[in-house]
């Protein structure tokens, strides 16, 4: 099985494109790629994903899913899933969403007595983390949360 897992932060100013183009040519196959983006200022993330599934595919699982964090108003997500099923019997989906910080969780925080920019990183670190969880190489994932780190200590 194929994750493809993948982030795209961008800041004020910067602008990220990525494009994922797979293909399921044999019987049997699955994949899952997950990309999430994170905007701030002005940025903008740009992410496009088609999957592919051959006629001789048969029994493919593949799902395409595109999550996107938005942290200001004059940020930019564009989000471009799509699928192409030449097979017959096959499991497959794609997906996309995209928006702010959820209001109920960062006020829940907060009045835990956190403060609210705290409050902010912890959010965004719990949406990155579905995508260092799964790393079993323990130095490589604590490298990529350092990364992530770096970015949001950026901001301040």
């Amino acid at each position: 099985m194929a994750t493809l897992p993948g982030s795209t932060p961008v800041s004020d100013g910067q602008h990220n494109d990525i494009t994922m183009d797979a293909t399921h040519a044999v019987p049997h196959t699955t994949s899952q790629p997950l990309f999430k983006s994170i905007a701030r200022g002005r940025g903008k993330a740009v992410v496009q994903g088609r999957l592919v599934v051959a006629r001789d595919a048969q029994k493919t699982d593949a799902k395409f899913m595109h999550q996107g964090l938005m942290l200001s108003d004059e940020a930019e997500i564009l989000s471009k899933p799509e699928l192409e099923i030449y097979a017959d019997d096959v499991v497959c989906g794609h997906g996309s969403t995209c928006g702010k910080l959820d209001a109920d969780s960062l006020f829940y925080l907060v009045s835990r007595g956190i403060p609210k920019a705290e409050a902010e990183t912890m959010l965004v670190r719990g949406f990155l983390e579905e995508l260092v969880d799964p790393i079993e190489d323990e130095a490589l994932a604590e490298a990529l949360r350092g990364v992530i780190d770096g970015w949001l200590l950026a901001a301040k």
